[in-house]
């Protein structure tokens, strides 16, 4: 059809394995979104990039500069074990607000 280009439908392919239908996606984020979010093939990474996206309300930009800087990794490696079961528990949860 119009507008399904090679690339477009690639991704689209893609969203559908990596986003299985029981798993629905937040309307907060765009399509761009989510075609950078497929990049990153580890689970627990695009989750918390997608998450943080979410959180922090990031421009596609701001979520391209964060994965090219690697925001994850680097908050993996400071501070220690603690900080890492902090930065892997906001990657499946993400931020909770306690009431």
């Amino acid at each position: 059809g119009k507008g399904f280009s090679k690339s477009n439908l690639f991704n689209m392919r893609n969203l559908y394995l990596s986003y299985p239908i029981f798993q629905t996606l937040s309307g907060k984020l765009t399509w761009s979104h989510y075609c950078e979010l497929l990049s990153i093939s580890d689970e627990k990474k695009r989750s918390f990039y997608e998450k943080e996206s979410i959180n922090a309300n990031w421009s596609v930009r701001e979520l391209k500069r964060q994965i090219k800087t690697s925001l994850f990794e680097r908050l993996l490696l400071s501070s220690g074990e603690e900080n890492k079961e902090k930065v892997l528990d906001l990657a499946l949860k993400g931020n909770e607000i306690n009431k």
